[in-house]
């Protein structure tokens, strides 16, 4: 399969590409070329692109047509978060998140339409967070955006249904940032998620995955 993962130079975007390289064709996007310092992935097409800006998105899609003119699966993976209370983040720290989380979720996807509906296999994955559906203090802008993006999915599968399969996954904590805690996530294991969910011939419309000893509550470990 033709795959195409966005925040693909580390964290869940590299472990999906790592559990994804032997058997598909991957075309990879970070932020910059020089961010893919594994050389197991550097076989497959490497683009380097700020996502969060409209401008860049374009320059990204119109290489990428000339290396495919087809996708068979979209991995929406790229986002950030500032962990900070809404009264102490800046502007730029709010319009980054949600340009990067939201925005270039739903620009990317509209564009590369053209190319998923040439594949009889077409999927489109969005990694939301379970902060779409939990209240946890100082990721107020953070879970808006993955709030957004996961009814944005549910609404586009209604919309693509018969041409193209749409799956949400929401995680509690994923260890990207290198914490000693054993209570979180690996992001090898939401690259086994990915790949069982665009294997199966069924959708996988939603799946919620947190770590068996994940806390609970409004204050995370990291709150502010």
């Amino acid at each position: 399969m033709k795959i195409l993962i966005t925040g693909a130079s580390r964290g869940i975007g590299l472990a999906e590409a790592k559990a994804l390289g032997e058997e598909n064709e991957l075309f990879l996007v970070a932020t910059s070329i020089a961010s893919f310092k594994d050389e197991s992935i550097k076989k497959h097409h490497l683009f380097g692109y700020d996502l969060r800006k409209i401008s860049e998105i374009k320059k990204f899609v119109d290489e990428l047509k000339t290396k495919t003119d087809s996708l068979d699966v979209l991995i929406n993976n790229v986002g950030m978060i500032v962990l900070k209370k809404f009264k102490d983040m800046s502007l730029d720290e709010i319009n980054d998140q949600v340009d990067l989380n939201l925005k270039s979720h739903m620009i990317l996807t509209k564009m590369l339409l053209p190319l998923l509906e040439k594949s009889n296999k077409a999927h489109i994955v969005f990694m939301s967070s379970m902060a779409a559906k939990s209240g946890i203090i100082g990721e107020s802008v953070y879970a808006a955006t993955k709030a957004g993006i996961s009814k944005f999915a549910d609404i586009l599968r209604k919309e693509m249904r018969g041409k193209a399969k749409v799956s949400i996954i929401h995680s509690w904590g994923v260890n990207t940032f290198g914490s000693t805690s054993a209570d979180l996530l690996k992001p090898e294991d939401i690259a086994d998620i990915v790949k069982y969910i665009i294997s199966k011939d069924f959708v996988v419309e939603s799946i919620d995955v947190g770590h068996i000893n994940q806390w609970r509550g409004g204050n995370a470990p990291w709150s502010p």
